[in-house]
């Protein structure tokens, strides 16, 4: 009997001894892994930073492509302004005066493409998204617009042969 009790006694014993050092263990775990309000401070800003740079990147890339767009677009505009100049004297009347209005049309949104790309350039990271949507929506009107005067002008072209 005393045999049992020293083995439970023991038992017991070692039993609190490891939970003790397990709890311990646990304590310190615990104080490394709390997280402190300049903690969260510190990764907030730096998860802002990130998100301002990676939006200033897809902006920057964004105004690339549609500089490069805006300058296809204006060549390919100028040429059809002097393409309809050196035929206006063949053109009929209807067909100059549908020009005209096309080619006035035309500028307009070429104007408005280059407002649009000025806003665009001095936006900030959080509102470009916003200006982008019409910057695309500007370019969408340009290029029916040169459609549309292009047609008009090899229509008149055709009429005149």
């Amino acid at each position: 009997m005393n045999r049992i009790l020293l083995l439970i006694t023991l038992t017991a014993f070692f039993g609190l001894g490891f939970l003790s050092a397990c709890g311990d263990q646990n304590e310190a775990e615990q104080s490394e892994a709390e997280v402190t309000a300049e903690d969260v401070k510190k990764e907030a800003k730096e998860a802002m930073e990130t998100a301002e740079a990676y939006t200033e990147q897809q902006k920057e890339e964004y105004l690339q492509q549609i500089e490069a767009k805006k300058e296809e677009l204006d060549q390919k505009i100028q040429e059809l302004q002097a393409q309809a100049q050196s035929k206006a004297t063949e053109l009929k009347e209807g067909t100059k005066t549908k020009l005209n209005q096309s080619m006035d049309e035309l500028r307009s949104k070429q104007q408005a493409v280059a407002d649009k790309l000025s806003e665009l350039k001095s936006s900030s990271g959080k509102a470009w998204d916003d200006i982008k949507y019409g910057m695309d929506s500007a370019m969408v009107e340009l290029g029916q617009a040169f459609g549309k005067a292009r047609s008009h002008f090899e229509e008149g072209e055709s009429k005149s042969e």
